[in-house]
């Protein structure tokens, strides 16, 4: 155990189930002995912020950064050393956790001659009483390690943790980055760790210039709630883990992802998770599409609420953004309108697995036509494989909801241009499917009325006349008589005929009490008399 007396600035202590940082240890005016101030990480805890009857002992965050939700300016409080309880190495944390002493398996063999005698069995016998209750002998076995919530703020000798590959200090009270790195240096085969909960004191550029070959051998690391709110110094900080591949930065308060060079960190980083942050700028995430490596991204419960990358590129390129990126995460996002969203992301050259909550104003198998109809490369969504068959039905689905569109633009280049812009899955289908047009109904009004040309053929008089196709030719006839006068051969009566000029011949219309339509009479044809 470490006692208190070697406690140190930027100490995390914790008290009951509050965790705190040592901001200052000193005397107090007009009190005896010596105080310890700490900033609480729960602001509630606290009772001012770090000055006391008007003397500035040290500042909370609330004094030291904008921003401050209400209520964090009173984070700080003084107490006295002895209700700091004592400190373990990580190597004591996981002796008492993982390791079988002399006392111990006394304890074990006791418990079984009491069992033995209530279960009136004294030849039951229990094989490898080395590892009950979970317990083994030798450092050297374990592969998998987890300390989570025990008082570690130091390594300790870890030299025979020969094969650990996984460690978990989740909530401990490790301290600063030299403590993680003399952790890591003496556990080689060590490839994640597990740092979420604590609060690290930030590192210098000399620190992080001696730390930063420590960390070679490190693949994974987790950083949930570690209070990394800010992207610029989240890639200060990711400089100390150069062969870092995968990194969990859940729920740290981050709201704005800045684009930054990664030629000096992250630059293998193939695993990113953000989710439960704040993020919902859509340059925050075109920011992100810089990450040279980075094959799967959650961005699970954020704020977005639109993603564009305003890359006007033809429907047949992809962007340079997130090049390998193969897997998005977007649940508990308030996405607006997801068929622009899928519109964008067609734009990604390697996405083939999205996850994301269905559009509550259509049914879920629209929401996943419209995905999948709309992303050419996608091969899962919300983690079900697209067959080749919904593909083709989800193209066919999506050819239909804007052939009505298509057509109105089909004969305006610029606004077929913005047509393809907005539905980039559009003439790829086309190509598949063909032109929409024949398919769609007529939705020409259909009329009864026709406009036919009456012409005299004696005196080659012409009159225009609209009537019902339903006038029979009797009908037609009285109107004539109207329009022209009586014909000079009152007994003869008129004669009409249809003029074909397509076949260019006259059909005889004989049967007055037959109708216009009977002969098949169309709009603008000629009326002989």
């Amino acid at each position: 155990m470490i006692p208190q007396s070697r406690l140190e600035l930027g100490f995390r202590i914790r008290v009951g189930q509050h965790y705190g940082t040592v901001r200052y240890i000193g005397e107090v005016a007009n009190t005896d002995g010596e105080w310890i101030g700490v900033e609480w990480d729960d602001p509630q805890r606290g009772k001012h912020s770090g000055t006391v009857n008007g003397v500035e002992y040290f500042l909370t965050r609330s004094v030291r950064v904008t921003c401050i939700k209400e209520g964090d300016e009173n984070a700080g409080s003084m107490i006295r050393s002895e209700k700091i309880p004592s400190f373990m190495t990580l190597l004591e944390a996981i002796n008492d956790k993982y390791i079988m002493t002399k006392d111990t398996l006394g304890l074990d063999a006791e418990m079984l001659k009491e069992v033995q005698k209530q279960m009136h069995a004294s030849l039951f016998e229990v094989v490898g009483m080395d590892k009950v209750g979970g317990k083994q002998s030798d450092l050297s076995h374990l592969v998998d390690v987890s300390v989570a919530y025990s008082p570690v703020n130091s390594a300790g000798d870890l030299t025979p943790l020969t094969s650990l590959c996984s460690l978990d200090v989740s909530a401990t009270l490790l301290w600063n980055w030299k403590i993680v790195g003399d952790i890591v240096t003496q556990i080689p085969t060590l490839q994640e760790i597990n740092l979420s909960n604590n609060r690290l004191i930030r590192p210098s550029d000399e620190d992080i210039c001696s730390l930063v070959t420590k960390f070679h051998g490190l693949k994974k690391l987790i950083l949930k709630k570690c209070a990394l709110s800010s992207w610029p110094e989240l890639l200060r900080l990711a400089r100390l883990w150069p062969m870092i591949e995968s990194l969990s930065l859940e729920d740290n308060g981050l709201r704005l992802i800045t684009e930054e060079s990664y030629e000096m960190a992250l630059t293998n980083l193939q695993r990113l998770d953000l989710q439960n942050n704040q993020i919902n700028d859509p340059q925050s995430i075109k920011a992100l599409g810089w990450l040279p490596a980075l094959k799967e991204l959650s961005l699970n419960a954020n704020e977005i609420r639109q993603i564009v990358f305003n890359e006007d590129i033809p429907h047949t390129e992809k962007i340079a953004l997130f090049p390998k990126l193969r897997v998005l995460y977007l649940r508990e996002n308030p996405i607006a309108n997801q068929c622009v969203t899928f519109n964008e992301l067609d734009k990604l050259a390697a996405l083939e697995h999205l996850t994301m909550d269905p559009d509550p104003s259509v049914s879920y198998e629209e929401t996943v036509s419209r995905a999948v109809g709309s992303i050419a490369g996608l091969k899962t969504f919300n983690r079900a494989s697209v067959a080749e068959k919904l593909r083709r039905d989800s193209e066919c689905d999506m050819w239909k909801m804007y052939a009505v569109q298509w057509c109105l633009v089909r004969n305006d280049a610029q606004q077929l241009k913005a047509f393809f812009k907005a539905h980039r899955m559009y003439p790829r289908v086309m190509e598949r499917l063909g032109s929409p047009e024949q398919f769609l109904p007529d939705t020409r009004k259909v009329s009864n009325m026709l406009n036919l040309h009456l012409l005299n053929e004696r005196t080659g008089e012409i009159h225009k006349k609209k009537v019902p196709k339903q006038i029979n030719l009797q009908t037609l006839e009285n109107l004539i008589v109207k329009l022209f006068g009586p014909p000079a051969d009152r007994q003869g009566g008129l004669h009409l005929s249809l003029l074909d000029r397509k076949r260019d011949v006259r059909i005889p219309l004989e049967k007055h009490g037959k109708s216009l339509d009977f002969y098949s009479v169309e709009d603008q044809d000629t009326i002989v008399f």
